[in-house]
């Protein structure tokens, strides 16, 4: 869809796989500055209603205090 309706935010539970939150953090340590980095990329919902994140997602944050981008792929 073109839309932003199969786009969910934040702590939303994956069930057996463990929740969005485990898998890719709300905020991280910039490597650069020492800042704190937020999540930027939301988590999509799946064919089986579940929705989060998986290994080999690539997810993006940007540093609040130097504006730096980080592009992480998940594990």
């Amino acid at each position: 869809m073109s839309d932003e309706s199969d786009f969910l935010g934040g702590n939303h539970d994956r069930g057996a796989n463990g929740s969005a939150q485990e898998i890719a953090p709300e905020q991280i340590v910039c490597v650069d500055c020492g800042g704190v980095c937020h999540l930027l990329t939301r988590a999509f919902l799946e064919e089986d209603g579940t929705h989060g994140f998986q290994p080999g997602d690539i997810v993006a944050y940007r540093c609040e205090d130097c504006l730096d981008r980080w592009d992480i792929e998940l594990e």
